[in-house]
This record gives structure tokens, C-alpha cells and sequence, in this order.
């Protein structure tokens, strides 16, 4: 059979991709009523329908905001005319407790949302107070959870360099993950690094670091989107990459940490040279 498909059909297929109706002022009327009830006191629109960038696969992102006396109910998911609910349930002051940490607000700033429903006025004066967000006043803080971070982390570059010992790949590619969200994390946050989204995350942060740089370009081969010239076992070179990467957000963050955690990490960086001097991890 043959499933090639030809060029003007797959100029189509993006296109469809790429355009999907924004939701109707009655879609989303018909939400807030069923949504509504006695403890609700406000209702936003966010993510990607928000943006006007949704795809057809894209959930929509609603959040309903409870009394800050009450405990908000468990974040629920429903379909509705074929597209995936994601109703989560907040209170304001929730949002300003978080609006205070740097590794939250880091989340939740920018984007725009679009307020669908707000009985006391509470939720359209939060969204102000997140447009006017100011970094400045939390760059300490932010000092010191990615100084915190990369002590941490330090056990990680442990683990990973135990199960390249024993070959354990499915460990390896697991413990790879995790010191790579780490040390993403660590620079978005100590670098002030406002996601936009999901989907900008990553790039956003090799955008601040240097599309060209050493950081990045290890980045991209933990995360596996690059592979290593003549790779032959994606997993470890994922598995070096992230420790080289541990190595170069030293680099990065070692003006911001503190002396005792700085000490810890340079010993996880002189563990990682010693073992990558013994085999052939290189790129």
C-alpha cells in the first residue's frame, strides 16, 4: 500500500493543525453556568485557548477560585464537545502566597488569562496585581532556592553515574530526566525567567542562556531532541550530557550560591571529570 502523502495535502494537514476556532462566548457561558455554584467566586480561562494558540488536541484550562476561608476540592477533568476540561479549583490568596516564591511565580505571571466570571471583584484585582508583578524583590529568594537546588542535585549526578556503572539503562534514562528538570529549573529560576508555557519552557531558558552556548547544546542532548555524532546507545549519551550539563550550571549559578553548597557541587563536578576520564563519554 502506499501512504505517501503529497505536498499540498500535508501544506493542508498543517494548516488545519494550526488553526482551531477560538471557544464561543456561548461555550464558555454555558461553562460558567454549569461550573457556578454558591462557593465559586470567580472563574479565568487560561492556557492555550487564552493565547489564541490552541491546537485541536489543546485542553481547556479553567480555574475556579473558592472563598480563601475554604480548602479548594481536587483538580477534576471532563470532556465537553469532544474537547478535555481542566478544571482546577484555587483561592486568591492561594495565588498571592505563591506570587511570593520565586520558583511559582516563575509560573504563574506570564500568559494571559481571560476572567470569565468574578462576583466580588477579587479575581479581576489579583489579575492586576500579576500584570504589575515586579522580579526585583524576589532575586534573593531566587539566589537561594537554585543555590539549594544544585547541592541537591549533587546526589543525582551520584545516581546517574552509578547506573552507567551497572548499565542499567531504564534507570539511567530515568535519573537523567530528573537532574535535567532539576537544572532547568535551578537556571529559570535564578535567571528570573517568566514561562509563558508548557510548550516555551525549555526554549525559553536556552534562549537566555545562548542558543549557542555549551549549556544549551547539552540541554538539548539530555533531553534527547539532538544525538551524538555515531550514537549508538541514546540513553548514556542523554545521561553524560545531563552531568556535563550539571558541570555547566555551576558555571552558570556559581556567583548566586552559597559557599557551603558551591563546595558540594564542585565535588560532584570533580567526581563527574574523574569517571568521564576513565571511559569514553565524550562528545
Amino acid at each position: 500500500m502506499n501512504n505517501q502523502i503529497i505536498p499540498e495535502q500535508v501544506r493542508n494537514e498543517q494548516l488545519s493543525f494550526d488553526t482551531v476556532e477560538p471557544l464561543s462566548d456561548n461555550y464558555l457561558n454555558t461553562l460558567v453556568v454549569e461550573l457556578d455554584n454558591d462557593e465559586i467566586v470567580g472563574i479565568i480561562l487560561g492556557g492555550s485557548y487564552a493565547r489564541n494558540e490552541a491546537t485541536p488536541f489543546s485542553d481547556v484550562d479553567i480555574a475556579c477560585f473558592v472563598p480563601d476561608s475554604l480548602k479548594p476540592p481536587p483538580k477534576r477533568f471532563i470532556y465537553r464537545d469532544g474537547r478535555l476540561l481542566s478544571i482546577g479549583y484555587r483561592t486568591v490568596a492561594e495565588i498571592r502566597s505563591e506570587l511570593a516564591r520565586p520558583e511559582r511565580s516563575i509560573f504563574i505571571v506570564s500568559g494571559f488569562r481571560r476572567v470569565l466570571l468574578d462576583k466580588d471583584g477579587s479575581v479581576s484585582r489579583l489579575m492586576r496585581e500579576i500584570e504589575t508583578f515586579n522580579w526585583g524583590p524576589l532575586q534573593k529568594a531566587a539566589n537561594g532556592y537554585a543555590s539549594f537546588g544544585m547541592m541537591l542535585a549533587a546526589e543525582q549526578v551520584h545516581k546517574i553515574l552509578s547506573e552507567m556503572l551497572k548499565r542499567d539503562d531504564l534507570a539511567l534514562s530515568y535519573e537523567a530526566s530528573m537532574l535535567l528538570s532539576w537544572l532547568t529549573e535551578a537556571v529559570a529560576v535564578q535567571r528570573g525567567v517568566l514561562v509563558r508555557n508548557d510548550s516555551t519552557y525549555y526554549r525559553q531558558i536556552q534562549e537566555v542562556v545562548g542558543l549557542d552556548s555549551a549549556w544549551t547544546r547539552y540541554h538539548r542532548l539530555a533531553a534527547g531532541v539532538e544525538a551524538a555524532p555515531g550514537d549508538d546507545r541514546p540513553v548514556k549519551t542523554r545521561g553524560t550530557a545531563a552531568l556535563y550539563l550539571y558541570r555547566e550550571t555551576l558555571a552558570l549559578l556559581r556567583t548566586a550560591m552559597r559557599a557551603d553548597h558551591f563546595e558540594v557541587a564542585v565535588q560532584a563536578v570533580r567526581m563527574i571529570d574523574e569517571a568521564t576520564a576513565l571511559t569514553s563519554n565524550a562528545f
